[in-house]
Parts: structure tokens; C-alpha cells; sequence
């Protein structure tokens, strides 16, 4: 049954351009809490936060660490505010960040540590690993795949607790790739990118499973019809689309995008990296 899940969740990513939703019922057991203690333990960190200075960030008096932003970001851990000095994708999004298998500790919040390393755990060890298990399934190849070709993962991961902050807007706004259609009546708060990885899992935090994307979209591009010997071949027509809201977010489910990293490793072919945003859904 769960070898199942992922296979159809890989099906999904395959037939959808890149992104497919993963129901976690089924995987999460009655006595594993681990995605809602770790967005409640989330919550209340942030609203302790308090910024002493440019260099400096405290939880109920207690240092942590405050990300440099002119270091790569690819080996942050730490928490960064929300700023366009800590790069485009963050300039209305406060969050802290987790790589390379490091924890934060929070002496205010003996929970922070444990709450976060059991979702890390989850999240990686049962979703990620379940998911890369079917991809290397369809494609053939032998179990772990990955894992042997390019390093564990669990040591080369990266994953955020973010939280947006809405009331700092401006007008609304635009990608810098305009004409890429459609984006100048609502405000965007993370703009359009792929994720430079493998895959990514994204949960939002909301009560179990809720219609709509709550904000979250992937373009999703025309298709044109090409001259071959096959009537259903196709090929996107570039810059020609629609931005589409995910159909469901929660607790409860898993939303799974193909990263960069996959599509240049199946050269587009089989999965395909696909443009995604975060808009202002005002609700």
C-alpha cells in the first residue's frame, strides 16, 4: 500500500510537468505528531523572536544564531528576518534554515531541537526517501540510487521553517521575467523559481488537508503540437502558459516538486523542473 502512494506520487510528478501531491495519513501513525509539533514549536519560537541588532537575534534572551547573508546559502543554519538584504526569495519571509544535517537549539524552547530533528526525520527518512525510491523505480535504476551516486542525502539536505510576513507588502508586483504572462494583479511574496535540487517537499502549515494552494503556484506551460511521426507529441511553447494554484495544502499532505538537479539528470525528458511562485491569496 505505501510503495503504492509513492508510485502514483511519481506518476503524478511525471504527467503533471514536475509537481504531484502526497497524502501523509497514511504515513504519519496515530502516534507520530511529528508536522504539527514541529510548525506549533515553530510558531512560538517566532513570536519570541527578538532582533537586538543587524548581527544579533535573541529567543526569550537566548542567542541564536543569525544568518550573514553574504555567505553561501547553500550551508546556512540559522534564522534570518525578513529582508531583501537576505536575498529576493526572502524579502517577505522570516524563517529558520537547516542544512547539511545541523540543528538549532533553543534554551527557551527545550522542544525546538527534538520537535525539529522528528520532522526533519519524517519529512527525509519516510517522504523524500519514499519518493526517490519510486523515481529510481521508474527509471530503472537500482535501489538507493542517489544515495551512492551522489552522497546521502540526509548529510546533503536542506530544509526551512518559514514563516511570510504579508503586512510588509508593496504594491503589487511583477517576476523579473515578465512576459512570463499573468503576474501583475496580485502581489508576490516568493518569486518564480525551480529548486535547485532533486526534489523538494513543501508542507504548509493549515489544518489537515484544505482546498487550494493558499498561495502556491506552478506555471504550467501550452502545449504545441510538432510534426512527427507520433499525433501526440508535444512540446511546451516557451513563456506560454497560466499560473495555476496547487488544488490542496495542509498538514496532511505533501506537496512535491522536481528540482534542476532531476531534470537535468533525465534531461527534461522523463521529469521536468516546474516554475513555481507564492502569491498574496489574501485570505
Amino acid at each position: 500500500m505505501i510503495v503504492q502512494i509513492f508510485d502514483k506520487c511519481v506518476h503524478d510528478l511525471e504527467i503533471n510537468g514536475g509537481y504531484a501531491l502526497l497524502p501523509l495519513s497514511e504515513l504519519l501513525s496515530s502516534s507520530n505528531n511529528a508536522v504539527s509539533n514541529a510548525f506549533d514549536t515553530a510558531r512560538c519560537a517566532f513570536d519570541e523572536i527578538k532582533l537586538e541588532s543587524d548581527d544579533e537575534c535573541t529567543v526569550d534572551g537566548s542567542s541564536i544564531p543569525l544568518i550573514d547573508p553574504s555567505t553561501d546559502s547553500g550551508g546556512w543554519t540559522g534564522y534570518h528576518k525578513a529582508s531583501h538584504l537576505n536575498g529576493r526569495y526572502n524579502q517577505h519571509r522570516q524563517g529558520f534554515v537547516f542544512s547539511n544535517g545541523e540543528l538549532l537549539k533553543l534554551h527557551s524552547n527545550i522542544d525546538f531541537e527534538s520537535d525539529t530533528k522528528q520532522f526533519f526525520h519524517f519529512v527525509h527518512d519516510v517522504v523524500a526517501s519514499g519518493v526517490l525510491r519510486a523515481i529510481e523505480r521508474r527509471l530503472e535504476l537500482p535501489e538507493s540510487y542517489f544515495d551512492k551516486e551522489l552522497g546521502p542525502t540526509d548529510n546533503a539536505s536542506q530544509w526551512h521553517l518559514k514563516q511570510y510576513q504579508v503586512d510588509e507588502l508593496d504594491e503589487p508586483s511583477s517576476d523579473e521575467t515578465t512576459p512570463l504572462s499573468q503576474q501583475h494583479d496580485q502581489k508576490v511574496l516568493l518569486p518564480m523559481h525551480t529548486d535547485p535540487s532533486l526534489i523538494s517537499v513543501v508542507i504548509i502549515d493549515s489544518p489537515r488537508v484544505l482546498e487550494g494552494g493558499k498561495g502556491l503556484e506552478v506555471f504550467q506551460t501550452n502545449c504545441a503540437k510538432v510534426t512527427s511521426p507520433n499525433e501526440n507529441d508535444c512540446k511546451p511553447k516557451k513563456n506560454s502558459g497560466t499560473w495555476k494554484a496547487i488544488t490542496h495544502h495542509g498538514r496532511d499532505v505533501a506537496i512535491i516538486f522536481v528540482g534542476s538537479v532531476l531534470s537535468y539528470l533525465t534531461k527534461g525528458q522523463v521529469f521536468s523542473a516546474i516554475k513555481h511562485r507564492v502569491v498574496d491569496d489574501c485570505k
